[in-house]
């Protein structure tokens, strides 16, 4: 079945909708303005970029995204700038056959027309220079996280923080293209049906965290989807390096009232997906509403996630206000949702070269716990170890 081509390219960006635009004829403007985009790179290529670490939502959106670019005759290609660490994120590249190019400092950006970036409150990218000096257009931004105060350049503009999921957004585009539902009949629609579904789970931690789109999304989802193939790729695999980040964490936290802080040692970029499952398993404690886990990777950077059940701790302004911004990139070191989570990057610089790693990691624990403690109101003194 070929997508419905009596679609209007009327274009009414989602964000920009007020109440004389409903949701229905606003997600209907945004597929039409991207399909009349896709129509006007027939023939070219196209890249698609995921900022930070892949995960299951923006992996499958990337998909999406480069199925529908297909469809009017146009090579996408998925750029990654890490490879992804965690067990599941590796399944479902392999099982699915996903194919992501890994970031390299030759990479040739002239040879495309255009770019998108999904999954991502980040706009700017390591490659905005590049990708200027080309002549590559800033085609779609498609992301379901809050909008900060500046907004992208790109020609279509879609971001929706009312949704748990990119792909749930990615579905509505796909709803649109194919009124009738996909077939299960077709490997295609199959395959990014069973990453779909399995990037809305992910996001919405099995639809504990989901919106009424995200449960229409997997509505229009399930019909296709290889469950066999779903419930390989979500099998709980955890690797010794993993256990041994659970073990530092439960061993190191510091508990502050209703608050956790703690931290996994330095851990390999494999195994940097343990950092926000460390913090998942503190958040289960009784008693505890928001966790802070950090550890240093691939002695390079400090990477930390955070994780929170309150109902009045917003992630994204958390870990902007304890974290700060970046005096040499302008941009802030952290951020996240409105609701339950966020992470964080510093690189160490010069701090990276010291012989002495242990007297690093004291340094690096050291600031970033009394940062922790002061926005939250606590001296380091009075840290009750448990």
């Amino acid at each position: 079945m070929g997508p419905d081509s009596e679609i209007k390219a009327s274009v009414v960006p989602l964000k920009a909708s007020n109440g004389s635009t409903s949701p229905v004829s606003a997600r209907k403007a945004c597929y039409a303005e991207l399909r009349q985009l896709f129509e006007g790179l027939r023939g070219q290529n196209h890249l698609i970029i995921l900022q930070g670490a892949p995960d299951p939502d923006a992996i499958s959106s990337a998909l999406a995204l480069e199925f529908m670019a297909n469809l009017q005759e146009i090579e996408s290609t998925i750029l990654a700038f890490q490879v992804p660490s965690h067990h599941e994120n590796r399944a479902l590249v392999k099982r699915l056959g996903i194919n992501l190019v890994y970031w390299e400092e030759g990479f040739d950006v002239s040879q495309f027309a255009a770019y998108s970036i999904v999954d991502s409150k980040r706009f700017t990218t390591k490659l905005d220079k590049r990708l200027d000096e080309s002549g590559v257009q800033f085609l779609a931004f498609i992301d379901h996280h809050r909008e900060d105060v500046s907004a992208p350049g790109a020609s279509l503009i879609d971001i929706r923080p009312g949704y748990g999921s990119t792909a749930a957004i990615l579905c509505e585009y796909l709803g649109e293209a194919y009124p009738k539902g996909l077939e299960s009949t077709d490997p295609e629609h199959v395959r990014m049906a069973t990453a779909l579904m399995h990037g809305i789970r992910s996001d919405t931690s099995t639809f504990l965290r989901s919106t009424p789109m995200d449960y229409q999304a997997a509505a229009f989802l399930a019909p296709s989807v290889d469950h066999r193939t779903l419930k390989m790729i979500e099998r709980k695999v955890l690797s010794s390096g993993v256990l041994g980040m659970f073990e530092n964490a439960l061993v190191r936290k510091r508990v502050h009232d209703n608050f956790v802080f703690s931290d996994v040692g330095y851990v390999r970029s494999a195994d940097r997906d343990g950092i926000p499952q460390a913090a998942e398993l503190l958040l289960a404690r009784e008693g505890t509403d928001t966790v802070l886990v950090f550890g240093i990777v691939d002695e390079k950077t400090i990477d930390g996630s955070f994780r929170t059940t309150s109902e009045t701790i917003n992630p994204d302004e958390f870990l902007k206000g304890f974290l700060g911004v970046s005096p040499e990139s302008g941009e802030y070191y952290g951020g996240g949702n409105i609701r339950d989570k966020g992470g964080f990057q510093i690189p160490l610089g010069f701090l990276g070269h010291f012989e002495d790693k242990n007297q690093v990691y004291s340094m690096a624990k050291e600031t970033i716990e009394k940062s922790f403690l002061a926005y939250i109101g606590k001296a380091i003194n009075e840290e009750e170890s448990k």
